[in-house]
């Protein structure tokens, strides 16, 4: 639905820009960023350095799910010879440690985003002002990323092949 409604207001947007423009030719291009980027070697060495500290995140968290098992393995066995507020103690540790894992994956999975934003950031940065920089040399009014499933016509020129070149990329 949300990209129905993008869609529509990027078509009626651009719609209003023709028909405001009059008739004088308006250039038109696009390009795939997301292609872009990725064949970049800053995201090449962002993947990579996101992949090891998702590593380190991961082993920390194994550590509390296997000691989290042990004690779950302990339990059971102990469990037939347990009094009642010694199993509900004990119910109520797991359950404690249970949602100690939780908030750990929670936690793991922002400092992964905030770890993947502060890397790749300046890398978006550097290629959206590459395909800036080649629309105003090559006199284009308006590029288009096709990588967001919008509608390009015959008539756009794709960007890319200039830009990873542009950008050094092969």
């Amino acid at each position: 639905m949300l990209r129905k409604c993008t869609l529509a207001l990027a078509l009626t947007a651009f719609t209003i820009f023709i028909s405001s423009t009059g008739f004088a030719q308006t250039k038109i291009a696009y390009i795939n960023m997301q292609q872009l980027i990725t064949g970049m070697p800053e995201a090449k060495k962002a993947f990579d350095t996101l992949q090891v500290y998702q590593q380190e995140l991961a082993k920390d968290g194994q550590e509390l799910v296997n000691e989290f098992q042990a004690k779950v393995a302990k339990f059971q066995e102990a469990e037939p010879t347990l009094k009642a507020d010694l199993k509900d103690a004990k119910i109520k540790e797991l359950e404690m440690m249970k949602a100690n894992i939780e908030q750990y994956n929670a936690r793991m999975e922002q400092r992964m985003a905030e770890r993947e934003q502060q890397l790749t950031a300046p890398i978006i940065a550097k290629a959206k002002k590459a395909v800036s920089d080649l629309a105003a040399e090559k006199g284009f009014a308006c590029v288009l990323d096709n990588s967001k499933d919008i509608v390009i016509t015959a008539t756009c020129e794709d960007l890319l092949p200039a830009a990873k070149q542009k950008l050094g990329i092969k």
